[in-house]
C-alpha cells in the first residue's frame, strides 16, 4: 500500500489507521511518501536511507523522509530545471514585478516582509494571514498626507 497525501503547507491527514494496517497480511508493505508532512499512515514514523524499513504489526514500513535524497544529483538537476525560470524572472524583473505578473510565482510566496502570505502555513502555525496582493497594493499606494 502506498500512502501519498499532500495538503500544501499543512500536515498530511492520517487516512490509514492502525487497525487497517493490522488487518494487512503479514509481510505486506506500507510506503508512506507523505512522511515529510507527518505521514498519512497512523503507524508510520520517519526512517532514513541507511535504515529505510521497520516491521510493525507484521507489516514492513518504508517511510524515508526526503526520498529524492537517494539520488542527489538527479534530484538537484530536476529541481533546478523546475525552479530556474522563476529565479531568472525574479532576478530580471524584481520581486514585486515578477510576482505581480506571474500568478504561479505569486502562489509560491509563503511570506513577505513580516507577514505570512499563504493561508495554510498561517493556519498550521497559528499566525495571522495576509494576502500577498494586499501587501503589494499597500506598498505601492502613496501615503496620504
Amino acid at each position: 500500500m502506498v500512502g501519498a497525501v499532500l495538503l500544501p503547507g499543512a500536515r498530511a491527514p492520517r487516512v490509514v489507521t492502525r487497525e487497517m494496517v493490522a488487518s494487512m497480511r503479514p509481510g505486506s508493505v506500507v510506503v508512506d511518501v507523505a512522511i515529510d508532512q507527518g505521514g498519512c499512515v497512523e503507524t508510520a514514523r520517519p526512517t532514513t536511507h541507511s535504515h529505510p524499513t521497520y516491521v510493525l504489526l507484521g507489516v514492513i514500513h518504508y517511510c524515508v523522509a526526503n526520498i529524492p535524497g537517494a539520488v542527489p544529483h538527479t534530484s538537484t538537476v530536476a529541481l533546478t530545471n523546475a525552479t530556474l525560470p522563476y529565479v531568472l524572472e525574479l532576478a530580471n524583473r524584481g520581486f514585486e514585478a515578477a510576482v505581480g505578473a506571474d500568478p504561479a510565482l505569486a502562489r509560491g510566496v509563503n511570506a513577505h516582509g513580516a507577514c505570512v502570505t499563504y493561508q495554510p502555513v498561517a493556519e498550521a502555525f497559528g499566525l495571522e494571514y495576509r494576502p500577498l496582493a494586499e501587501l503589494l497594493k499597500r506598498k505601492s499606494t502613496p501615503l496620504s498626507g
